[in-house]
């Protein structure tokens, strides 16, 4: 048997400190009992009785024992061994998601946002202990959420995503990479690493094509996945019409997937358009799996039992029960009748 927390095992001084105490004030009690020549006594109607000594001795012994009990189950005891799976950190994955206005376009249903959302959680249902972040950009780029292996934080940034995050418009994939980049430069240099983009437009400028040598140094391939079609859709403004340019034309937003196509092609990554329903999770699986330095796959680890609930569980009982013996009542009411009146 082994402890998590030993160092708790020297509480276990105060209980049998008290069960010392205990039994040398036991023994003092009975010697002051056999030597007393006084007798407590009580009237009753059947006449005088002796009162017995209910000393809690009793209540005292299980309070301590449970008190044992506590203090090893927070010691935390194992024993016994279970074999569990762990995967290797191998791969480290950035989601760089479009938030720019043009994504609530509903050329794809619900809108082009909305089916970005499904493709990532049909991400994070197929990973399997990488680290994945989220970058969102548009006219500049934020990092969302670090690179993890909890994907319940990420599962959660992801609900109330929308453009408002970032109110400054386009989609500045130069801000976009500079972000990406600096947080696959805080990790592992020797994990397979992964950039998914996720967007609909051309980038305003070529600014971005100065960081593709520094994608290439870090091992990062491109993931490009271009939401929306060719014939394009409006923009809701959420007022119930559509954006308009500054002539007063609404707004007809259209898939340009030049510069996502260029950056897939730059770093040995691959592009696919998301304009129909595919099977985008084993697309992901298939391309992530594509490693070139890192290791695969997963380990079996032994790990110790915690038996603490063995030790909990009888604890807490004890206790209660001493608990409950030392609790004050009150006896019930009952009728009394005279014994002139038992005779009429």
């Amino acid at each position: 048997m082994t402890f998590e927390q030993e160092l708790i095992l020297f509480a276990l001084a105060i209980p049998l400190a008290g069960i010392l105490a205990t039994i040398v004030s036991r023994k003092k009690s009975v010697s002051i009992k056999a030597r007393s020549k006084v007798k407590r006594v009580k009237a009753t109607f059947a006449g005088v009785s002796e009162i017995q000594s209910k000393l809690s001795q009793p209540s005292k012994w299980l309070f301590l024992i449970g008190l044992i009990f506590v203090i090893v189950a927070l010691a935390r005891p194992r024993w016994g061994e279970v074999h569990r799976e762990v995967f290797k950190r191998s791969r480290e994955v950035i989601v760089a998601m479009d938030l720019s206005k043009s994504m609530l376009a509903q050329d794809i249903k619900p809108n082009r946002l909305e089916r970005a959302k499904l493709v990532v959680e049909s991400l994070l249902d197929t990973l399997q202990g990488e680290s994945v972040g989220l970058v969102i950009f548009a006219g500049t780029a934020f990092l969302q959420s670090p690179m993890s292996p909890d994907y319940q934080i990420l599962r959660g940034f992801l609900k109330d995503l929308n453009p408002e995050y970032i109110p400054q418009g386009g989609t500045n994939y130069d801000s976009m990479l500079e972000m990406t980049l600096d947080s696959f430069r805080q990790s592992d240099s020797q994990a397979d690493r992964f950039l998914i983009v996720i967007s609909d437009g051309e980038s305003l400028d070529s600014d971005w094509t100065a960081h593709i040598d520094a994608l290439n140094d870090q091992n990062v391939q491109a993931i490009c996945l271009g939401f929306g079609t060719s014939d394009g859709g409006l923009i809701p403004d959420g007022a119930g019409g559509y954006h308009k340019d500054q002539a007063g034309a609404v707004v007809l937003t259209k898939l340009e997937s030049d510069t996502l196509k260029s950056l897939a092609d730059k770093t040995g990554g691959i592009y696919r358009e998301a304009n129909v329903w595919v099977d985008l999770a084993a697309l992901i699986e298939e391309t992530v799996k594509r490693g070139k330095t890192g290791e695969t796959g997963s380990t079996s680890q032994s790990v110790h039992i915690e038996r603490y609930q063995i030790f909990l569980a009888p604890g807490l009982l004890l206790i209660l029960i001493s608990l409950y013996r030392e609790f004050p009542f009150t006896p019930k009411p009952r009728e009394i009748h005279s014994r002139k009146a038992a005779t009429q």
